[in-house]
């Protein structure tokens, strides 16, 4: 995404109309490109829980599973702040859906590794990854 449009996006993500900040968060999501994954990785640490629900959707189809520890990160960060995260939960689901095996071993590392309340986060998904191996789509 060229500059021009990167900056007008971002800056609409957090405009009082919420139109404006809905409409930006779409855009978001239909035009970043796999070079605006580092930008997209930058904005996931936003003090705005908006602008890191809106950064998580094109992250979950661009970087996926690489992606999946700053993605936890941030997803606790909105829960610390008292959101229900039924946005962020979604993007999170479509990681799977994209990258069944890739996301498995990502998260059973993270599992591995990590502490609470992200190893929390990872063994909640990681539950989606073996209904998906159950039903026979893995």
């Amino acid at each position: 995404m060229d500059a021009t449009a990167w900056s007008t996006i971002v800056s609409e993500l957090t405009h009082p109309d919420v139109s404006t900040c809905v409409n930006a968060a779409a855009r978001l999501h239909a035009e970043a490109g796999a070079e605006d994954v580092p930008k997209l990785l930058e904005i996931l640490k936003s003090n705005d829980f908006f602008v890191r629900e809106a950064a998580a959707w094109p992250l979950a189809e661009l970087a996926g599973p690489r992606a999946l520890t700053e993605l936890l990160h941030a997803y606790q960060r909105s829960f610390d702040e008292g959101h229900d995260n039924d946005g962020f939960s979604a993007a999170l689901l479509e990681i799977l859906a994209f990258h069944p095996q890739d996301t498995r071993s990502s998260l059973e590392r993270i599992v591995g590794t990590a502490e609470e309340p992200m190893r929390g986060h990872a063994v909640w998904l990681l539950g989606f990854c073996e209904s998906r191996l159950g039903s026979g789509d893995a």
